[in-house]
């Protein structure tokens, strides 16, 4: 079980569990997003009323196979619920059951967006907790963080727990000194994921071309010009990959009950070796291949067939699909990356395409799904029909979806999930 320090030990963490009691009320009030089960079909008509799409049937909390031609997309970043029909609408022209949205705030922050955007689309996207970091050094902060979570998940039917790359990378304490990967503070909220029976799917590090100075010879050039913010390369700034790729595999090994997601092909699709190793030492580890498709499809079409079909229990369908607004209020499309102009609306579907191509066909030499994270070309996989069915939909449901339809059917019915 979780460690959890009493409240009188760290006056700090009862003001704020005491703050999150009373916004959790405001939450609900303000968003009207009460916990459900499996949505109904009528909840999924309602959702996409307005979407000009035929209603999607959804299938029922428990699943043994993949509904004809059905997807599960484990690696999407929505904004609130004014995106409620643009998003339902991009998943019914691309047979989409259910998006994960990895951008699913926190209780202290952005959750009633979260929640809203959960109801507009009739339950359709589901939502990841994302830790609101500050206060990282006061005493207890890793216990505060799992209490967060312990409420996201039985409260308010959280599907789990997202970290992005600012753990290791961006995030200082008040001594400026990085806050690193494996860093012990944070090991209560591990911990309780695992106590939660909920994933973590985690970024910790990004392609090997970040960590080299961005000049024209860098063959990420032309993403990292438009993101300068991705550049590692100025190592009295940012950590060695290596090192952030150890304390990645140091969570993986000291949290066995806890399972993980390796996200963007366990941080470093370049290397299958490394993918292999980790996916065979550590039977907690999954990982998606969102946004990755550029660096997998550069090696050898038999070696990531053999890859992937060996570990097909394991591996999540991805994107990295951005949805969210502008400050002017207009739709921003982000497809696994972006240049710098968004990505624009009728892109959408080939970049779905141009991922089912890659992953079902043995076409040689063709587009990969995001032309900005590398100008040449790739060679597809031809995955075998039973590997596609768990890549694209019975991996994610047995994992995130089942689950949480079942824990928020317990919610509804006030039984303790």
């Amino acid at each position: 079980m979780a460690t959890t320090s009493a409240p009188n030990q760290h006056p700090m963490q009862l003001l704020r569990l005491l703050g999150m009691a009373a916004l959790f009320v405001l939450l609900t009030a303000c968003s009207g997003a009460q916990p459900s089960g499996a949505p109904s079909a009528a909840t999924s008509e309602q959702a996409k009323a307005g979407s000009g799409a035929a209603p999607v049937a959804l299938p029922p909390a428990t699943l043994e196979a993949r509904p004809e031609g059905r997807l599960i997309d484990a690696h999407a970043h929505v904004g609130g619920p004014e995106l409620a029909p643009t998003a339902t609408a991009v998943m019914d022209e691309n047979g989409i059951d259910y998006l994960f949205n990895l951008s699913g705030g926190s209780p202290r922050r952005g959750m009633a967006k979260a929640l809203a955007l959960e109801k507009a689309t009739g339950g359709r996207v589901l939502s990841f907790m994302v830790p609101y970091y500050e206060g990282i050094d006061e005493p207890g902060i890793g216990e505060t963080l799992a209490a967060e979570l312990r409420i996201s998940v039985t409260k308010f039917g959280y599907a789990g727990l997202k970290i992005p790359k600012s753990l290791g990378l961006y995030l200082r304490d008040d001594n400026n000194k990085l806050v690193a990967v494996d860093d012990p503070r944070l090991f209560p909220l591990w911990r309780e994921a695992g106590v939660l029976g909920v994933p973590i799917l985690i970024h910790v590090a990004d392609p090997a071309a970040f960590w080299k100075p961005s000049t024209p010879d860098n063959e990420r050039f032309e993403e990292l010009s438009a993101h300068p913010r991705w550049s590692f390369a100025d190592s009295s700034v940012y950590p060695p990959r290596e090192e952030l790729l150890r304390g990645f595999e140091a969570l993986v090994k000291q949290f066995p009950a806890t399972t993980w997601v390796g996200v963007h092909a366990c941080h470093n699709a370049e290397d299958l070796t490394y993918i292999d190793r980790m996916l065979s030492a550590y039977p907690n580890l999954h990982m998606d291949i969102g946004a990755r498709v550029p660096e997998l499809g550069r090696h050898p079409a038999g070696e990531v067939r053999s890859l992937f079909e060996k570990f097909a229990d394991r591996i999540l369908f991805a994107t990295d699909i951005g949805i969210t607004q502008d400050r002017a209020g207009g739709t921003v499309f982000t497809l696994g990356s972006s240049g710098d102009e968004p990505d624009r609306r009728e892109a959408v579907k080939p970049f779905y395409d141009a991922h089912h191509r890659y992953l079902e066909t043995g076409d040689v030499g063709i587009a990969h799904p995001t032309p900005i994270q590398g100008r040449w070309t790739v060679d597809a996989i031809a995955l075998s029909a039973a590997t596609l069915d768990k890549l694209y939909y019975l991996n994610a449901y047995r994992l995130v979806v089942g689950p949480t339809l079942q824990r928020r059917a317990k919610i509804a019915a006030g039984i303790a999930p």
